[in-house]
């Protein structure tokens, strides 16, 4: 592992920090890029984008706060201690999404085109930003024998752990290559737009997270009976994905048949 990237005196410059800059400001710059392809207005769409960007940072912190919640009451001046505890992907993904709602209101912007549009380079951001965990040492995965079981710095010699920093990154390396090509395949003009690509991002970005939870440190069976934080959270995500897939398809479905109805000549 290489946590620090370099040190000068009192000054540090954590790996993590760099990589998941790295990671946000790519996604952000690819955003901006992608705002032409759904006809979006780049000056609203950016201030909407700004500000659920300043939502993600908080609502990453936030669910540390509220899964300790009475540790925190009890020690009020630990919420102040941003090295205490751990950030969670899936309350930055929360804070960001009900940001940009409000926002997308307020600034009279498509809601869905907008996610659509960030949907894909926020998986990017993803697959860079996973490197960063894993050159950290953070959010590590359990004992194993497997085959691609990588020895940790802080364990004894001989112990393996699954390298599910790296997992993460490259199954979200897929579904940024599924999104693509979907996009490519069904978003073709605004003129008979219905959004598939953010709630097909929200149901298999769930997936990917039910199925490497259990390879993770923390997991067991008790934890998973008794609904943690994130379990909860990935849940409401993939419940919004799939609702909003199939009113997609709905209202695709019906446009069409309206289309149809008043192309038939009288």
């Amino acid at each position: 592992m290489y946590p620090v990237l370099f040190q000068i005196g009192g000054f540090r410059l954590d790996t993590y920090s760099v990589i998941w800059l790295i990671a946000l400001s790519t996604a952000i710059l690819w955003s901006i890029r992608r705002l032409k392809i759904y006809g979006l207005d780049e000056d609203k769409s950016r201030s909407v984008m700004f500000w659920a960007f300043i939502m993600m940072l908080i609502g990453a912190r936030s669910h540390e706060y509220i899964a300790n919640i009475k540790f925190y009451l009890a020690n009020p001046l630990e919420f102040f201690n941003l090295n205490r505890g751990s950030l969670s992907e899936a309350g930055a993904l929360s804070g960001a999404f009900i940001m940009a709602f409000v926002m997308s209101l307020i600034k009279k912007v498509s809601f869905k085109k907008l996610c659509d549009v960030v949907a894909i380079p926020g998986m990017l951001a993803l697959v860079i930003g996973r490197w960063g965990c894993f050159l950290n040492g953070c959010c590590v995965g359990r004992v194993t024998d497997f085959f691609a079981g990588v020895h940790f710095p802080f364990d004894q010699a001989g112990i393996f752990r699954h390298p599910v920093q790296i997992y993460y990154s490259l199954i979200a390396f897929v579904i940024m290559c599924i999104l693509l090509l979907v996009e490519k395949k069904f978003i073709r003009s605004q003129k008979n737009y219905h959004s598939i690509i953010a709630p097909l991002a929200l149901i298999l970005y769930s997936a990917m997270r039910f199925f490497t939870v259990p390879f993770r440190e923390y997991f067991s069976l008790n934890l998973l009976l008794r609904y943690d934080m994130t379990y909860k959270t990935v849940f409401i995500i993939a419940l919004i994905g799939f609702t909003w897939l199939i009113l997609s398809f709905i209202t695709a479905v019906l446009r069409k048949r309206v289309h149809e109805r008043n192309s038939k000549p009288e």
